[in-house]
């Protein structure tokens, strides 16, 4: 294997001693992975392009890297401790605990609120987008924006979440992780990445260089390999060594006291999940023990002695049990025994100067329909996966509260944290396509130029933002019924309007109120309001009022010019007898007649 990187030894860590940084830390023998380029003939590639700022950061920090070496001090311990190297191999058996977390998913209550997350991460916006790009570099030319968003636009549509975005969040909250390979042509580098292909997390492990911080520094795939007399056997697996870049990774963030492997989110329905089912069985059994309704029978014995008592009692309860039916095989009716009749009475003897035989009911249960502590379960259910559980009866009418809508926040919130996980993926998969077409250093970009982000949850989302806004307003109003407040500063400091906002809506004022005369000369002289003014036959009894025509006055022009944001006002206000900029002065009415 050839050795990359610079003469001191610290640069390019992991495409320089990838092999011996794994062979010296795994169970599997060296010659098994020995020859890189013979198992990934595309890793060279990856590796010289994406994003390295994480290493960068690494090598010179003081805190995580002691300056001797690409490895960290104090990453693995003595005994070369495989779960300090693969994370998921900290338990051996990682597709067990993965096929437990499915069985999870698969009960009912869960699955429903998984249903709930999964609708509410991928929404699309008035663009018809679900993943939008921000380029923050303002010396940028608008072709070169463009060209980066027509990129981005390919990268987004090789994951196609619209169609296959609601898979891939449930499998990130029920299995903790995504893998997704990037696919390009070795012959055509220069076009890029061009499609993702969904990896099973249980045949990909990532590598660590520092588990301090974890910082992935490449991953292990674990190829299949199936017996060719038995292809449904996997005879081995062969061990393929990925750069970081050739893999898009994204994790719920969540791990385990030792920080040695991944837990999914939906590691904290796990307890809920077993006192629910067991709740629910417990129930069940309950209900067939309880419901149905019993006789007791209490028999009039006499002074009959308790052996006689005893044995008057068994012929009775023979006589109970037993029912009449045909017998094929005597051709007669017999008696039988039915065993549902011993479950439904009790017999108790009665000693003389009782009241003799009484065969009274025995009620069932009383309480089988109370399920309010199956309910209690259910909430806890729900309220480990921060779903909302006012969304627990699809029946139950929309409430809108304060309780409810900070319940609703927490879930939105929980969404957005969610989708900047995913975002993150995307950005390095996007800057390594960006790389690998010379675009990124065409244009000059650097990591922080790029910001990725999906579309909020909109439901209680934008409810949040209208009450805000009405908070707003309700202070504005507030404030500018004083006359001692300019309406111009509140607009400014408590809407947070901007000067070019205070004067768009400046102008837009000026031409509501032309809009609002002219409907007044409408409705005053007709639809021919203007030939009316013009011939001057309005008169003030008509209608017209002061607006009325007269002495072949010219009407006033509609419109007054465009409302040109940002322009300014003229100063000062206007004098005696002229009319504002961009209004007519109206005629004056006519003298009345002789």
């Amino acid at each position: 294997m050839q050795v990359q990187g610079n003469n001191t030894g610290k640069g390019s860590t992991f495409g320089r001693g990838l092999m011996t940084f794994i062979s010296q830390r795994l169970p599997y023998g060296y010659k098994e992975i020995n020859d890189i380029q013979e198992r990934n003939p595309k890793y060279e590639i990856f590796q010289r392009s994406g994003a390295r700022r994480a290493e960068a950061l690494a090598n010179n920090s003081v805190a995580i890297g002691d300056g001797s070496g690409p490895v960290p001090a104090g990453v693995f311990d003595s005994f070369n401790n495989l779960s300090r190297v693969l994370y998921a191999n900290v338990n051996e058996d990682k597709s067990g605990r993965l096929r437990d977390y499915r069985v999870i998913a698969a009960y009912s209550d869960v699955a429903d609120a998984l249903d709930e997350i999964c609708d509410e991460f991928v929404n699309k916006d008035d663009n018809g987008n679900i993943v939008n790009l921000e380029i923050r570099l303002q010396n940028l030319s608008n072709d070169h924006q463009k060209k980066i968003n027509e990129e981005f636009q390919k990268i987004v549509e090789y994951f196609d979440f619209e169609n296959k975005g609601w898979s891939y969040i449930r499998q990130f909250l029920v299995e903790g992780e995504v893998f997704f390979e990037s696919i390009i042509h070795k012959d055509y580098v220069d076009r890029g990445i061009l499609g993702f292909v969904n990896i099973p997390p249980e045949l990909c492990d990532p590598v660590y260089n520092n588990i301090q911080n974890l910082m992935v520094k490449g991953f292990i795939y674990k190829k299949p390999i199936f017996d060719p007399k038995e292809p449904t056997k996997v005879e081995r697996y062969d061990l393929i060594p990925m750069d970081e870049n050739q893999i898009v990774y994204v994790n719920s963030g969540i791990y385990d006291d030792s920080k040695t492997f991944v837990l999914p989110i939906l590691e904290n329905a796990r307890r809920p999940y077993r006192q629910l089912s067991l709740i629910e069985d417990a129930i069940v059994i309950y209900r067939l023990v309880r419901a149905p309704e019993r006789l007791v029978f209490n028999v009039d014995v006499g002074n009959m002695p308790p052996p006689k008592a005893e044995a008057y009692l068994r012929k009775l309860i023979q006589n109970y049990w037993s029912s009449k039916t045909f017998d094929i095989d005597q051709n007669d009716v017999v008696q039988k025994f039915s065993p549902q009749s011993m479950l439904d009475a009790f017999w108790f003897a009665k000693r003389q100067g009782s009241e003799g035989t009484t065969v009274t009911p025995l009620p069932g249960g009383q309480n089988l329909g109370e399920l309010s502590d199956l309910m209690y379960f259910i909430k806890k259910l729900y309220r480990s996966l921060k779903v909302p559980t006012s969304r627990l009866d699809p029946q139950d009418a929309f409430r809108d509260g304060n309780e409810i809508l900070r319940e609703e926040l927490k879930f939105a919130r929980f969404i957005i944290r969610m989708q900047q996980r995913f975002s993150y993926g995307i950005k390095k998969a996007f800057i390594t396509h960006l790389k690998m077409t010379k675009l990124w250093d065409e244009m000059e970009l650097k990591e922080p130029n790029i910001s990725v982000e999906f579309n909020p949850p909109t439901n209680f989302y934008d409810l949040r933002e209208n009450q805000k806004l009405e908070l707003k307003v309700n202070n504005f109003n507030t404030l500018t019924q004083n006359d001692s407040v300019s309406k111009t500063f509140s607009q400014k400091k408590y809407l947070g309007w901007s000067d070019t906002q205070v004067l768009a809506n400046r102008e837009y004022l000026r031409k509501d109120a032309e809009f609002r005369w002219e409907l007044q000369q409408i409705e005053a002289n007709g639809p021919n309001w203007k030939e009316v003014l013009q011939a001057g036959v309005a008169s003030p009894e008509e209608g017209g009022g002061d607006f009325g025509g007269g002495g072949g006055g010219v009407p006033p022009a509609f419109g007054g010019g465009p409302a040109a944001v940002g322009e300014t006002p003229p100063e000062g206000p206007p004098a005696e007898g002229e009319a504002p900029e961009g209004e007519a002065t109206p005629p004056e009415a006519p003298a009345p007649a002789a």
